[in-house]
């Protein structure tokens, strides 16, 4: 009896380093797996509106990571579709808004006294 007991033990023992082992090995993996990238190619009667419905991203996120000025698609034309949950970087401002100093500077170019009005 005592032997089986030795025997249960070390097989259990055994399975558990196993799956220890095992679990380790697939969170290295998953780690280091890049997201695949999607590509799709623009069919007749597409939309950008119609892809992002279809693989649950933005329009704004299918424009920005492929670059596009306007929503016109032409057949045959290839897309990468973002990851889920991709957020486009904010647009750059071509022409900035005046600092809150700017503001002022101009605002006191731009009074005038009410003595000096008449």
């Amino acid at each position: 009896m005592p032997l089986f007991i030795i025997v249960f033990v070390l097989f259990i023992s055994f399975a558990q380093a196993t799956e220890l082992s095992d679990s380790k090995t697939k969170s290295v993996d998953s780690s280091t797996k890049k997201p695949t990238e999607i590509k799709y190619v623009v069919k007749k009667g597409d939309s950008l509106w119609k892809i992002s419905r279809k693989y649950k991203v933005t329009v704004e996120a299918l424009m920005a990571i492929n670059e596009l000025k306007d929503d016109r698609l032409k057949p045959g034309q290839e897309l990468i579709i973002p990851p889920k949950g991709y957020r486009p970087p904010p647009p750059k401002d071509i022409n900035p808004s005046p600092s809150q100093e700017e503001k002022k500077d101009s605002a006191k170019i731009q009074t005038v006294p009410p003595s000096q009005s008449q």
